[in-house]
């Protein structure tokens, strides 16, 4: 510990009466204090209409741009489209992760030193899924990340429904039955930057000295035109479908 008495009353009143835990924050500093890591990038997954036995997984630094440059190819019949993504600290991680899918399963890689394994992009995001896991960071793993229809229309083409309509069926989500009060910070998982502040105990929110509702709020930052709020705000660092999952409300 620091020795503080060389700092005067009136010096140690003003430190502890500022906004010292905003600004380590912002610095990348997290309760206990360390400094949160930076995630690099992020391991993908991707399926192609085109190639409907075949799961695509490879690293990308900027996965929205590795997904554009693929696509760029006139060669493919169909686009490829992003299942989900895995942020990584340290480039490269896939590696890691196709010397362990060959290790138990060689049979699965559908040419040798190629990023194509025959699986459905389900069993994909379950190995993904165990390795956030094991490591702690399930909140890094994200399906959908880039809210594309392609996802919602093929799963209610095949019977599935997607997470809004299994949510609408409990009903509307409130901030009063899943304990949240007034005045609450939730975070945006897209982007740990972006934060709301609950303005009733129902579902009404502030945004830059907007009120939203928190569907809307959610339709606005992902600018798409339907939105389950609760599937992308977390509060405490739990996402708010799985509060009210572990409630049984």
């Amino acid at each position: 510990m620091p020795d503080l008495s060389s700092f005067s009353d009136e010096d140690i009143i003003n430190i502890l009466s500022s906004n010292a835990d905003a600004e380590l924050r912002n610095r990348g500093y997290e309760y206990g204090w360390y400094k949160k890591e930076q995630f690099v990038g992020a391991i993908y997954i991707l399926v192609n209409p085109a190639f409907p036995d075949l799961v695509k997984i490879g690293y990308a630094d900027d996965v929205h741009k590795r997904l554009k440059a693929l696509n760029r190819n006139s060669g493919l019949p169909d686009p490829f489209h992003c299942y989900a993504i895995y942020k990584v600290k340290k480039r490269l991680e896939d590696l890691k992760l196709h010397s362990l899918i060959d290790t138990l399963d060689p049979s699965l890689r559908h040419s040798k030193n190629r990023e194509f394994y025959e699986m459905n992009c389900q069993k994909a995001f379950d190995i993904l899924s165990a390795i956030a896991q094991i490591n702690g960071d399930e909140e890094q793993l994200t399906k959908n990340p880039f809210s594309d229809s392609y996802f919602v229309q093929h799963e209610t083409e095949n019977g599935s429904e997607t997470p809004e309509e299994k949510t609408a069926k409990l009903g509307n989500l409130k901030f009063g039955m899943i304990g949240i009060p007034i005045g609450s910070t939730l975070v945006f998982v897209k982007d740990r930057n972006i934060t709301c502040t609950t303005k009733d105990d129902i579902n009404k929110v502030e945004y830059n000295g907007k009120v939203y509702s928190i569907s809307n709020l959610a339709k606005k930052l992902l600018n798409i035109k339907a939105a389950q709020g609760g599937l992308y705000f977390m509060y405490n660092g739990e996402l708010l479908t799985e509060i009210r999952k572990r409630l049984g409300v």
